[in-house]
């Protein structure tokens, strides 16, 4: 299947090489796709001269794309006046709608009668409310439940909740990691994927403010000459001591000024976010990206 399938992304893709993919023949006798992604995202030029191509293509004698060969030009896009919209007629066209507010609690259980598995629902209401809508995250979340099920099958809402609260758990220690390491781009990762399933912007701060809680004890340690034994014996829960020294490092070049500084931070958003005088994404992937420098 791997042959006899080409992926290209239409902003880095020449017109003339997704029409020479589209004329090629399968491997093997076997069926052939080739599929463009982010046709939605290209702009007003870029569309039209891939557009014109296909036209062209498509006019030939022999037609376009060659018999078992598909090629599927793939657009997420909100605006139906995007240029990428154009490039096909509408008969040509299939708009996919993924299932959204009370349509995802069934869209789950089918999803997960598909693999097996027999989820009560309740279990599916579980699974909505730790996850999110993110189709992508509830299907990952399905696999890891196939996994732990085994045998048994029938997957009950304590299953649910332990196994989801676990990945969230594990997010955030990943939020937390990526601060103390000034990993800038996984902090904002992770506060996405936190963000995207659902979580309360308010306790995403209140493990931001436990961040800066942890730097200022350390800091405080190390100014008082103690070593990373002693520093790991504060903290809870207790970690190694090579994780310490990364710590204490940290606390050293933020320094006294740069944790007032963040809790100083950390209080204006939490006023924007009670008083709604901010996009309250916005607000927190600003903090973030700042304290992560």
């Amino acid at each position: 299947m791997s042959l006899n399938r080409e992926v290209f992304h239409a902003d880095t893709a020449a017109a003339e090489a997704v029409i020479a993919a589209g004329a090629a023949l399968g491997l093997f006798g076997g069926r052939r796709l080739v599929l463009v992604r982010g046709v939605g995202d290209l702009s007003a030029k870029p569309a039209e001269r891939l557009r014109a191509a296909v036209e062209a293509a498509r006019a030939r004698r022999e037609g376009w794309p060659t018999d078992g060969t598909m090629v599927v030009f793939a657009a997420v896009a909100g605006d139906r006046r995007a240029p990428g919209l154009r490039l096909l007629p509408e008969a040509d066209q299939v708009e996919v709608r993924g299932p959204s507010g009370r349509a995802v609690a069934g869209w789950i259980r089918e999803r997960a009668q598909g693999s097996g598995l027999d989820l009560a629902p309740e279990a599916a209401q579980a699974l909505l409310d730790l996850v999110g809508e993110d189709l992508s995250r509830l299907t990952s979340e399905l696999e890891k439940v196939a996994l732990y099920a085994g045998a048994e099958r029938r997957v009950s809402e304590a299953v649910v909740r332990a196994l989801a609260g676990e990945t969230r758990v594990h997010q955030y220690w990943e939020l937390t990691q990526a601060l103390e390491g000034a990993d800038r781009s996984g902090a904002l990762v992770v506060l996405e994927r936190l963000l995207s399933a659902g979580e309360e912007p308010a306790v995403l701060l209140a493990w931001v403010v436990g961040y800066l809680h942890t730097v200022w004890r350390v800091l405080a340690a190390t100014t008082e000459g103690a070593d990373a034994r002693r520093v790991a014996a504060l903290l809870k829960p207790r970690r190694p001591e090579w994780v310490v020294e990364r710590l204490m490092a940290r606390a050293t070049t933020v320094g006294a000024a740069g944790v007032a500084d963040g809790v100083t931070r950390c209080y204006d958003v939490e006023r924007r976010l009670k008083t709604s005088s901010g996009n309250p994404r916005a607000l927190l992937t600003l903090l973030v990206a700042d304290l992560a420098r």
